[in-house]
């Protein structure tokens, strides 16, 4: 029994040590605007209006997997002034917003380029989202696609747009918004 405690140990640590280089861990913080006008693509770039831009919080743990693929959980945190337009109607009180996120990504570059040499990383992200409006809670699935730029050895900035539909009617009008994010990531 010993013996097979000691093999099963012995594998643990070799699978671990071997796997971080190309199996690591990264940490993310950053900020994150959330445009949940419900003006579909109409009106993406009427920031004034639709993004809601308060409480910024966004931040991610993500396991890496032969460079090629990822599994992250995300948290952020954000909140809807009044006067901004949300599910296509003015806001007329303060909506806080939470969201939780556990998406699979994809690095697709890795197939142009060596990920160990890159200078930047393009993925393809999706998943299911749980997000709160005060005490709502809805329920999405969530596609987007994000860059990452090398900025030093273990330390990558990056840029993310996802589009969460609803997938509950948990909300009154249209559920579907878009998150955009900036982060600074450190590899572990």
């Amino acid at each position: 029994m010993k013996k097979v405690v000691t093999l099963v140990f012995l594998c643990t640590g070799m699978l671990i040590s071997s796997g971080q280089e190309s199996d690591p861990w990264s940490l993310g913080i950053g900020v994150n605007i959330v445009d949940n006008s419900g003006s579909r693509f109409d009106e993406l770039l009427n920031i004034k209006e639709n993004w809601n831009i308060s409480r910024l919080l966004k931040a991610t743990i993500e396991k890496r997997f032969e460079y090629d693929f990822g599994v992250e959980i995300s948290f952020s945190m954000n909140s809807f002034t009044r006067g901004k337009v949300i599910n296509s109607v003015v806001n007329q009180e303060k909506v806080n917003y939470f969201a939780v996120d556990v998406m699979v990504k994809n690095y697709f570059s890795n197939y142009l380029e060596d990920a160990r040499h890159a200078k930047f990383a393009l993925y393809i992200v999706g998943g299911w989202g749980g997000n709160f409006f005060n005490a709502t809670i809805n329920e999405t699935l969530n596609i987007g696609i994000g860059l990452n730029i090398k900025l030093g050895t273990y330390l990558w900035l990056n840029f993310q747009t996802l589009g969460k539909f609803s997938i509950d009617e948990n909300t009154p009008g249209n559920a579907n918004h878009l998150q955009h994010s900036t982060s600074v990531i450190f590899w572990l």
